[in-house]
Parts: C-alpha cells; structure tokens; sequence
C-alpha cells in the first residue's frame, strides 16, 4: 500500500487568521494542486477553563493535546467546514478528524455526514471518538461518563442508517422507531470509520473489529498495540491489507517562536513507512512561517513521501 499525504488544516492559528477561514479553504486548494493526498479539520464544540489548565504549550505551533490549549482556542464548525472544503475540491480526501458524535444526537450526524460524503462523491473519512474535555460535556447537557457506551451505540445506529429506510432502534441512550434518514452516503455502508485512541484498549479493538476502516492515534502508537490491534483484526477474519493506519511527522520546536525543520520533518517518513503507515499527517504550521511558503512545503511533502513509496 502505497503510503499518502495529510494536511492538518485547524490548529494552525500561527498561519492562518481565524477570523478568515476562507484561508482554510484556499489552502485546501493549493494542498490538492501541489499533490496532498488529504485534509483534515478537527472539531470541539466547547472549550471550558480546564482546557488550557494542564501543561501550557512552550510553543504555539505544537499540536493540541488535552489540557494544553487556551479556552478561546478557534474550532470552527467542522460540519460546515467540510461541506465548504467538499464544494471546493474535487480530489482529495476530507477527514473529519476527531469529531465528537455524542454531543450531538446520531440521527443528525448520520445526516451531516452523509450529506458530505455526498458533497464530495465519496471523499469523506470519519475519526469518531469521545475527547478529554469534562467541561465540554457539561456545557451540552451530555454525560461525560458514559461516553463510550453512547458511541458504540452511535455507530451501531449509523451502519443501520445509512443502509436502511426505515430504522428502528431500541437502545439506552438512543431510540426512537420508524425513522427515514435521507440522504443516504455515497456508499452503502457509508464512509469510512477511523477509530481513534491513545492506546489500543478493549473499547478501541472492538469499533475496530466491528465498524473500522483504519487507525488513527493522536502521537506515534504505543509500543505493541500495532501488534495487539492487528492480531485482533485477522482472528475477527478482518482483511489487514486494507486496513489504514496513519503516522505522522513532528516538528523539532526548539524555542516560543521557533519553526521547525523541513527536512528533520521529512526524515521521519521512512519510520512512517517502515512502521506500515497508508498516511502521514503534517501540521504545516510547524514547518511554515510565512503562507507564501505554504505551497512549496505542500509539493515538497507530497513528493517525499511519493518518493519513499
């Protein structure tokens, strides 16, 4: 499997004004030019004091990670962000990294998103997961310790869904009778699911074996749990050629104002390969200063890891 390219799009407040994401869809656009195989945007609906009450990022450009972001951190809408990127593009993959379904109800983001895998003919990748954030769920009416459950029952109610008309669904959190969710995803079966987590715990194994298209960890995957991930899959009688698993690049960010190296970046592709990433995503924030470099650091990523194969 040919390994590809991922840009991620939010989180890159350093580069882009986030009173303009126009800015967002522009760069999408030149990703797609310059060869990016995909982009992805990343959701909160809240953030709370507690957002920003862990470690304090030393610098702006690292990647946002639970406790280490300010409460008045951007998150655009990433329903409308992805139906604007779906109208503006017509190659490249949209990954709905990180989006948070039970803090909306699964009927409406069955909806939301197979409208945009509709948009985009077929180009939508989903990343559910639950998030860190307490207060985040406080703010929605939602309860934050039963998380995990309330997300096995969504992705049980979007399979039936996106493939039937009409549903009906006797579950805890969820159920309701009689119910047409129209449109209905490019695909049957719907887009394709990349479960997420830092590590590969029971929870994790079982949406893989179940629902999983891929895996996406937030860093580098711990030691073993590629192994324990992939074993589960092929006793499940699972296909693990096809099975996506993303890595990543990150930026050596040596000072507050610092900007990392392109090339100690791109030297960490060949672990990626050699690790058995399908895709490796850039935060191009960490590598880009100045948006009139935006686009040779996109052609220059994509023909690196091109090069690698």
């Amino acid at each position: 499997m040919a390994m590809k390219t991922i840009l991620l799009l939010t989180e890159n407040w350093d580069l882009f004004d986030p009173r303009d994401l126009s800015g967002l869809i522009d760069a999408a656009r030149i990703a797609e030019e310059a060869g990016i195989d995909a982009v992805m945007v990343s959701e909160h609906i809240v953030l709370g004091p507690s957002a920003g009450a862990g470690t304090p990022k030393r610098n702006p450009r690292e990647f946002d990670m639970p406790g280490n972001q300010p409460p008045d951190t951007c998150h655009p809408s990433l329903v409308a962000m992805l139906g604007a990127l779906a109208a503006a593009t017509s190659r490249v993959k949209l990954i709905a990294g990180d989006i948070l379904p039970v803090l909306r109800h699964p009927l409406q983001v069955a909806k939301d998103l197979a409208t945009i895998d509709l948009l985009s003919k077929g180009r939508l990748i989903v990343m559910p997961t639950v998030s860190w954030h307490k207060e985040e769920y406080t703010a929605l009416g939602k309860d934050f310790h039963q998380r995990g459950k309330m997300l096995d029952e969504q992705l049980a109610i979007w399979r039936k869904v996106w493939s039937q008309s009409p549903v009906s669904h006797d579950g805890p959190f969820y159920p309701f009778a009689d119910a047409y969710v129209v449109p209905k995803p490019w695909r049957p079966e719907g887009p394709p699911l990349w479960i997420t987590g830092d590590r590969v715990l029971a929870p994790q194994l079982r949406r893989a074996i179940a629902y999983g298209s891929g895996y996406g960890a937030p860093g580098p995957m711990h030691p073993g749990d590629k192994e324990i991930l992939l074993e589960a899959l092929t006793a499940a009688g699972r296909d693990t050629a096809s099975f996506d698993l993303m890595g990543g690049i990150m930026g050596h960010l040596s000072a507050a104002d610092d900007v990392a190296d392109w090339e100690a970046g791109f030297a960490q592709l060949q672990a990626n390969r050699d690790f058995g990433a399908s895709y490796v995503v850039a935060k191009p924030s960490q590598f880009v200063r100045d948006l009139a470099d935006f686009p040779q650091f996109c052609r220059s990523f994509a023909a690196r890891v091109q090069a690698i194969g």
